[in-house]
């Protein structure tokens, strides 16, 4: 009997050949695009062709932290079904940049509460030979950790099968102690930046927290993605990377001395060598974040401070929060436990 509709519990997403399920996933979107070029000719004015380009595919992922493996792991590790399709060499960004995977979207039978294991779902999306195109990670002081995922491809089928992967009669669970929160970042084995923290993190003791209070931490990494076309033919053989890449992060903290950032025309730092001197305001800063269940992103040691904005403590009683921004380019690791490349 056909659905009613589609709800949450009666969609399941696979990543890789053979389809990894996704645990802790939180939305999945789907869109298709067409692109069309029009050929004109002299002497009529109706169109002579629309000629169709290769259709473009995107998927975004988003799915809490919670100790299973990470999407953009199981994207750049599982590999596709494509003939000669590779799969990460590392977990540095130029060691997954040409891994490509299938996504496979099952839509159950909208009576059972899981998409249950030994069924088969009603309809399947296969997305076949997808690339990474942006990661994001996102660690905020209210809320669940998160990671945002959005691949890009140009092979969509409604012909696929699958198979259930949860079982309604005992529930799936975090695989970690807990979906990921604010409690669960791993402070002492993190490196955030000297800018923010003025040199690291210190408890203040008798539950005064830490020195530097974070609200919330963003990492963002845009892979673009360019086709590389050749004669005869359609799609392309390759969608590439474009580097360098850019790799930004985000740190709000809720402030209790001010931004503590000087800025001055001259600059007020400087470093001597060979005989001569330079003046700079900007220093580079070591970027690592780590969670209890296992997530490592590591920015490299070379993330500068692009802006700082100090903000609230208005008169209807708001705190002040001051926010720091900061970029890298190609330096954008990240490993997990349950990972195959290091």
């Amino acid at each position: 009997m056909a659905n009613k509709r589609i709800y949450y519990a009666i969609q399941q997403v696979t990543i890789g050949n053979p389809g990894v399920a996704v645990h802790g996933l939180q939305s999945v979107g789907i869109s298709t695009n067409f692109s069309l070029e029009q050929v004109f000719e002299l002497g009529q004015l109706e169109i002579y062709q629309n000629i169709e380009e290769v259709p473009e595919v995107e998927v975004t992922l988003q799915k809490v932290l919670d100790g299973y493996p990470l999407i953009y792991c199981l994207a750049t590790e599982g590999g596709s079904q494509i003939p000669g399709t590779q799969i990460a060499t590392g977990a540095s960004l130029s060691g997954r940049q040409n891994a490509r995977c299938d996504v496979r979207l099952g839509i159950y039978d909208d009576t059972i509460g899981a998409a249950q294991t030994g069924t088969t779902a009603q309809n399947t999306v296969l997305c076949k030979g997808m690339y990474v195109s942006s990661v994001s990670y996102s660690f905020p002081v209210d809320g669940n950790f998160t990671e945002d995922v959005t691949l890009v491809g140009n092979d969509k089928s409604w012909a696929a099968t699958q198979s259930g992967a949860f079982d309604e009669n005992n529930p799936d669970s975090p695989a970690s102690v807990s979906v990921m929160r604010r409690q669960f970042i791993d402070i002492l084995g993190s490196s955030f930046p000297v800018d923010v923290t003025g040199g690291g993190m210190v408890d203040g003791g008798s539950g005064e927290g830490w020195s530097t209070h974070f609200q919330n931490i963003t990492v963002s990494c845009d892979l673009g993605r360019e086709s590389l076309q050749e004669l005869g033919r359609f799609a392309p053989y390759h969608r590439y990377a474009t580097f360098p890449v850019e790799v930004t992060s985000e740190f709000e903290v809720l402030s209790t001395t001010g931004d503590n950032i000087t800025a001055t025309e001259e600059g007020y730092l400087t470093e001597s060598s060979g005989g001569c001197t330079r003046n700079y305001n900007l220093r580079d800063n070591t970027i690592i974040i780590k969670t209890c269940e296992g997530t490592t992103v590591d920015l490299g040691d070379k993330n500068k401070l692009t802006s700082v904005n100090y903000s609230g403590g208005d008169t209807g009683g708001g705190n002040v929060t001051v926010s720091y921004s900061f970029v890298t380019y190609n330096s954008f690791k990240v490993t997990h436990p349950t990972s195959s490349v290091t």
